[in-house]
């Protein structure tokens, strides 16, 4: 068995070897008996076969392992991102798509086998369908957890009767009937997908799923809206859950259901920090990137920086650091 103690589990250097294709330049585990002691692991999940509208996002991991660079050191949180915390590539779970059943068991099981050994999952999707079963497995782990949504759509539609024709605008419904996550301590950011009718909410709100209108968003700002999620999540277990559609497609085109008025993307890597540094983050995935829509290239750049605040986010925990610095330089 090879752990920390054997091998190093940082990114590697410019110009020198290392195993190519993996996210940031990290080393490549094929075992999660390989994965002792680590604090973090990267993991894709090329599942599209769920999407309502374009699909594409199945090459969504492979494209932001590609996205240029990632860096070591985090300029804003003014900390050496890897200097105490150590990480690898899970590489792809072996899903089926077109095989729902099957897929959504090996999320589960192979989600749960990381959370066990007290590893912090960070998934690359994929549609939006397979956070479900993620939230199955945390629930196996934790019990109902908090939840953070970034989107602009509430993925709450449907009902039971839909579950045999399901799609990725329904997994934080069955989410919530499953009692995977607490609705009350929960909260989704940047709402702002065209509605059937007026009724598209309801089901959230019935349940206590706290949501914010990218309009309020924009009008109250980030910061305040930080301060808002940081209120309703507290110090509970919390997944954080990012559709990269909560970018404005003039800044991520390159999503299968992409939705005028959305952020920019120094606001989205703003509200991450502020919102998200020192809660008790169990687990991240980011979905719906589809870089067949985005020769530019862009928005496979953005959810790879994203994917580094994720792990900057751990980090930061690991040394203690409990809110964003910027807070003080106002």
């Amino acid at each position: 068995m090879t752990n920390v103690n054997e091998r190093s589990f940082k990114p590697a250097d410019w110009g020198a070897a290392y195993e190519p294709g993996t996210y940031g330049r990290l080393p490549h585990i094929q075992s999660l008996d390989e994965a002792e002691g680590l604090d973090y692991l990267i993991a894709g999940v090329p599942f599209d076969t769920l999407t309502s509208y374009r699909a594409g996002t199945r090459s969504g991991p492979a494209a932001i392992r590609a996205a240029y660079g990632t860096g070591s050191f985090h300029v804003e949180h003014d900390i050496a991102v890897f200097d105490d915390i150590n990480g690898a590539d899970y590489g792809d779970l072996k899903v089926t798509n077109g095989d729902t059943p099957k897929t959504f068991s090996v999320i589960t099981e192979e989600v749960g086998k990381i959370l066990e050994k007290g590893i912090i999952p960070i998934i690359l999707g994929g549609d939006h369908a397979i956070t479900y079963p993620e939230l199955k497995a945390y629930k196996e782990k934790f019990g109902p957890v908090s939840l953070i949504h970034f989107d602009s759509h509430t993925d709450t539609w449907g009902g039971a009767e839909d579950r045999p024709y399901p799609n990725h605008g329904s997994p934080f419904r069955w989410a919530i009937e499953d009692g995977c996550i607490d609705p009350k301590t929960s909260i989704q950011v940047g709402m702002r997908g065209l509605m059937g009718d007026e009724h598209d909410y309801d089901f959230a709100n019935e349940h206590g799923f706290r949501h914010i209108l990218a309009v309020d968003m924009h009008h109250m700002g980030i910061k305040k809206t930080a301060d808002i999620m940081r209120e309703i999540v507290g110090n509970r277990p919390v997944m954080v859950t990012f559709d990269i559609d909560f970018v404005d497609p003039q800044f991520a085109p390159g999503t299968g259901t992409p939705v005028p008025g959305g952020f920019t993307s120094f606001e989205t890597l703003e509200l991450i920090r502020l919102a998200l540094t020192g809660l008790d983050i169990k687990g991240f995935d980011l979905v719906e990137v589809a870089p067949n829509y985005d020769p530019s290239e862009i928005t496979q750049l953005l959810a790879s920086r994203i994917i580094h605040e994720f792990i900057a986010l751990i980090a930061c925990k690991k040394a203690g650091i409990t809110e964003y610095a910027y807070r003080g330089k106002e």
